[in-house]
């Protein structure tokens, strides 16, 4: 019987979610990626996985792409990346519940969003790559099970949970009973110029443009946990919030999303050839104004709508005002240029000359 190789490595290992962290002690060794993390990636290859490159760091860091693998091996995929001594290996599914627009990568909860027979195998995975380990350092585990707030069976509610991810932060300070404020006042400035108190009522405006009232406490630099109700927690920055009701409580601050599907619309009528509705739909958007259009030489696409992305196709194009579009392309003046109702590119120099623009339009 061949004898087992005497393991001198340490590990510690914090378990969360899906995420295995693996942190080695000893700064002083140069082995912890070559012997580690290589073997990690090569041995999930062998058992199945398609792994290879992080395609977006391989994009625009090259230099450090060693250090950043994805995986994939049906349903499940899983993103490994390595820092210097320490090593994270996050698992999810691409049939979970969705709320992250940029992917299910970036949702919190991965495990309770997946389907019941993935949550397993992302389970079996953490078991697997413990083991896998174990054969080569010794591991201390560290398994963090934070309950989530809500009125079911195994949560907390609203108030404790605040609490109790308070107390767990290394930022608490029990003599406070929170964290310690930073940057002085700056980070409990509100937006109508009050100061937050830990603790203190607080109104705020929801994903859905909505005012709604909470009791807001000290989470860290400028960011509040608000409890709204007895089971319901949101987050937010001091500048988002109000110390006093703003006015018109009952209006909708949701401008930005309704023009957002103002210019959709428009965009999806004028690819119908209903030209009728876009002409109604813009004048409900813009009024008279002309709308003028943002184009990137970087990118060589067009800003969506909003500020919010590119686009190649004109018609799903954002629209600004004059006003709007020359402050952006000010800006950014190296990159953006102004496109005219005509259709003409414009550079910010352009934009000394008044009449150049009236031309051009």
């Amino acid at each position: 019987m061949t004898a087992m190789p005497e393991v001198s490595r340490k590990l510690d290992i914090n378990l969360h979610d899906t995420s295995v962290g693996i942190w080695q002690d000893d700064p002083n060794d140069p082995t912890f990626r070559s012997e580690i993390f290589e073997p990690l990636t090569a041995w999930m290859r062998r058992r199945g996985w398609r792994v290879t490159a992080d395609p977006e760091v391989l994009k625009r860091h090259r230099c450090i792409s060693k250090g950043y693998r994805v995986a994939e091996r049906g349903d499940l995929r899983a993103r490994g990346e390595c820092h210097g001594r320490s090593i994270e290996v996050t698992f999810w599914s691409e049939r979970a519940v969705q709320e992250n627009r940029n992917g299910r990568r970036y949702d919190f909860d991965k495990r309770d969003r997946a389907p019941y027979l993935d949550r397993l195998r992302m389970d079996l995975e953490a078991r697997r790559i413990l083991a896998w380990l174990g054969a080569r350092a010794e591991l201390t585990i560290r398994e963090r099970r934070t309950p989530r707030c809500g009125a079911g069976a195994g949560e907390l509610p609203a108030a404790a949970w605040i609490e109790q991810n308070a107390r767990a932060s290394g930022h608490y300070a029990p003599e406070l009973g929170r964290a310690r404020y930073t940057n002085g006042d700056r980070c409990r400035a509100t937006k109508d110029g009050g100061l937050l108190e830990h603790g203190s009522v607080a109104w705020f405006i929801d994903r859905k443009g909505r005012v709604l009232r909470g009791r807001a406490f000290y989470s860290l630099n400028d960011r509040w946990a608000i409890q709204v109700g007895r089971f319901g927690v949101t987050f937010a920055s001091a500048f988002e919030m109000f110390t006093a009701p703003p006015p018109e409580l009952r209006r909708k601050r949701n401008e930005e999303a309704r023009r957002k599907q103002l210019e959709r619309e428009i965009g999806r009528a004028v690819r119908g050839e209903d030209f009728e509705r876009a002409a109604l739909l813009k004048r409900i958007a813009f009024g008279s104004e002309p709308v003028y259009r943002i184009w990137s030489r970087k990118n060589d696409c067009y800003y969506g709508p909003q500020y919010c992305g590119y686009t190649a196709d004109m018609t799903f194009a954002g629209r600004y005002t004059r006003e709007e579009a020359e402050a952006e392309v000010l800006r950014v003046p190296h990159i953006l240029s102004l496109v005219t109702p005509a259709g003409k590119h414009l550079r910010a120099e352009d934009f000394a000359a008044p009449s150049i623009l009236m031309a051009a339009e």
